[in-house]
């Protein structure tokens, strides 16, 4: 396409004009400026500036198709977007068969989740999604498990995400979980601690998967500039996914994107990996 201040592929461009109702180019250029401007108020993160908002870039991601899979399998599957920012991770599973009321967000930011609304020109009512603003390190939004823990069940066919206002009752009840560009917020102590916490989520059923992408240090880097409590390499971060499960029971991968590194302020120059952990 040819907009000067943000590019995205013909099949993301067709899903924009779509699900905004805006079929003239120009006239998308023009809300997603006015957009962008407002969630850059609420938290200026990189990707505001860069407009991945307004890519569907989970499609990229080398598993996709088997996590969409999941909602044919599974009619009651649940999908969790983890700092979902404007949820466009959700329209994009949403708009591929996943049914909107089967999915929920979280994000420290409500206002992003208002923005999205107003991005998609859409409502609670014509996107019932779930969505929780929150911290998800906090245990009032999720409670950890410990051996003595007993997990209600929960009756995936009467849950109301829309009305959750916490991802505790979610525990090992979520078929897939998605994190795009949020472990890299964090330093590895922390990003340790987030895995733990996603773990709690995850279904233990073959097939239940966490997946994402996100920045991680090159290896050539890793050991000479970066310290052992900073950030992770692509290997150190798989290696961490590890320790949070049993062995033999989940099947870990990761690939770097094939494309120049970029810098990111708090890494310098870094990597972008795809990665996943699937029960198995």
């Amino acid at each position: 396409m040819s907009l000067s201040r943000f590019d995205v592929d013909p099949g993301d461009l067709s899903l924009l004009q779509t699900l905004t109702g805006i079929p003239n180019e120009k006239e998308l250029e023009e809300h997603i400026s006015v957009v962008q401007n407002k969630a850059n108020r609420t938290h200026n993160y990189p990707c505001i500036g860069l407009f991945t908002f307004t890519k569907f870039s989970i499609k990229l991601s080398p598993n996709y198709q088997q996590v969409l899979s999941l909602i044919r399998s599974r009619k009651d599957a649940l999908f969790l977007d983890v700092g979902c920012c404007v949820g466009n991770a959700l329209r994009k599973v949403v708009a591929d068969g996943w049914p909107a009321e089967n999915t929920i967000g979280i994000d420290l930011h409500k206002e992003f989740w208002d923005i999205g609304h107003e991005l998609f020109r859409s409502t609670s009512d014509s996107f019932p999604a779930g969505f929780i603003g929150g911290d998800i390190f906090d245990d009032t939004i999720l409670a950890p498990i410990d051996d003595s823990d007993t997990i209600p069940k929960l009756n995936l066919e009467t849950v109301d995400l829309h009305r959750l206002t916490f991802l505790t009752p979610l525990r090992r009840r979520v078929s897939a979980i998605y994190a795009c560009n949020v472990f890299h917020l964090f330093t590895v102590e922390k990003q340790s601690e987030l895995a733990k916490r996603l773990a709690y989520l995850l279904m233990r059923k073959p097939g239940s998967v966490i997946f994402g992408s996100h920045g991680v240090v090159p290896a050539q880097r890793a050991a000479k500039d970066v310290g052992p409590n900073l950030f992770h390499s692509a290997k150190s971060f798989t290696e961490m996914w590890s320790e949070v499960f049993e062995a033999g029971s989940v099947d870990i991968s990761w690939k770097i994107k094939v494309r120049p590194q970029r810098r990111l302020s708090v890494l310098g120059e870094w990597d972008i990996i795809w990665w996943s952990v699937t029960c198995i």
